[in-house]
């Protein structure tokens, strides 16, 4: 994920701390409209050679003209001028000096470098789980980017069409008459290019989330959970562990709603080389794979019985789904029985046979104690028949 999404996740101490950072030495605007290309160069390198410092100030200026230009395609005035008002402010500080601004570019990226490592090791203090919930907020700020994005790409689809519709009924010829239709087109295709580059973004970091919850953070808890059957410290509730699982693959339920709105989107303008009709299946597959992998993980725990451990050789065990969606709900039930004789039954001359009577099925319910889950039998009766 890009280092500037990081940054606007963090806690609202760490924000103003980068608020602090670009009070006064560099525009946040550029920092967010051009952080990509910004992250992309390599500032440290620039900032020791003049000719390449120049080039990289013509290059900044050109990036400038063309958010400038999208913002006026977009009817944007606010923007404009701000970024008219940045552009000359640009060229009277750093037209004589491009190394100054280089070099207080890569200072400020090694600064955000430092209050990144600075959130991640006070969410590790505090909370051994924060880390991982940290990460979490990747995919969700993502999708809320995502929404926007096309909820814009929708506008101008609607604003498209009817400009478009205007301009047969009017049946006029010529550029200007057809100007406004074809920037509202260049616009639509740039934020096609934009909603596909943020999905795979998306779907990369979800797959990292996903590897790092079923290497690392799944085991954990498994150990942990054998640890509390032998004896050790209690440790039965696994919330935590499905609250994660249960966010990221909320994430990918709606990744999907949104590559079908694009779909649809699709449907009433494409044109040579769409990346939506190029990438679609694709990216589809993808989400599809991700999800599938997340849906087949469970937790198999131990049960104890009055707070003693489970014995090593007998353990009640039950396998809990990690994923929590709605369309997945279901009762899970436990159901008692006997073990049946290892090996050849007719080398054995007798053996005991047991049956239980009573009702041997019950509904798995939440302990508020400890939030595991348990089954209270009451009336079983074991009958005992020598054979």
């Amino acid at each position: 994920m890009a280092q500037w999404c990081q940054l606007q996740m963090l806690d609202s101490k760490y924000l103003e701390q980068v608020d602090q950072l670009y009070d006064d030495s560099f525009p946040m605007d550029i920092r967010q409209y051009l952080s990509r290309w910004i992250e992309s160069i390599d500032w440290d390198t620039v900032a020791v050679q003049d000719s390449l410092a120049t080039i990289r100030f013509h290059d900044l200026l050109a990036q400038l003209d063309d958010q400038h230009s999208r913002f006026a395609l977009e009817s944007n005035f606010l923007q404009q001028h701000n970024f008219r008002k940045i552009k000359r402010n640009l060229q009277d500080r750093f037209q004589e000096d491009p190394v100054t601004m280089a070099m207080i570019i890569s200072r400020n990226l090694k600064e955000e470098q430092k209050i990144l490592v600075c959130a991640k090791e006070a969410e590790l203090l505090i909370h051994p789980v924060g880390f991982c919930l940290n990460l979490i907020k990747g995919p969700v700020f993502l999708l809320q980017f995502m929404d926007q994005m096309l909820k814009n790409l929708e506008d101008l689809q609607d604003e498209y069409d009817f400009k478009m519709n205007t301009l047969k009924n009017r049946k006029q010829d010529g550029f200007w008459s057809t100007f406004p239709v074809e920037a509202r087109r260049l616009t639509m295709r740039f934020v096609w290019q934009e909603v596909v580059s943020f999905l795979s973004e998306l779907l990369n970091l979800t797959q990292s989330l996903i590897q790092d919850l079923i290497n690392e953070e799944l085991p954990e808890w498994k150990q942990r959970q054998q640890i509390a059957c032998i004896g050790g410290p209690p440790n039965a509730c696994v919330d935590q562990l499905q609250n994660w699982f249960t966010a990221v693959a909320e994430s990918l339920q709606q990744v999907r709603q949104h590559l079908n709105k694009m779909l649809e989107l699709e449907q009433k303008f494409t044109y040579e080389n769409d990346p939506i009709s190029q990438k679609k299946s694709h990216l589809e597959n993808r989400a599809l794979d991700l999800l599938k992998n997340l849906l087949s993980r469970y937790d198999s725990t131990a049960g104890a019985e009055d707070g003693r451990p489970v014995h090593r050789e007998a353990p009640v065990r039950t396998k809990l789904f990690l994923v929590k969606l709605h369309e997945f709900n279901y009762q899970l039930k436990v159901k008692v029985n006997i073990s049946k004789v290892k090996g050849n039954m007719a080398s054995v001359s007798r053996f005991r046979k047991f049956n239980i009577l009573g009702t041997n099925t019950k509904v798995m319910n939440m302990e508020e104690s400890n939030g595991s889950l348990a089954a209270e039998f009451r009336h079983l009766v074991r009958n005992r028949n020598n054979v």
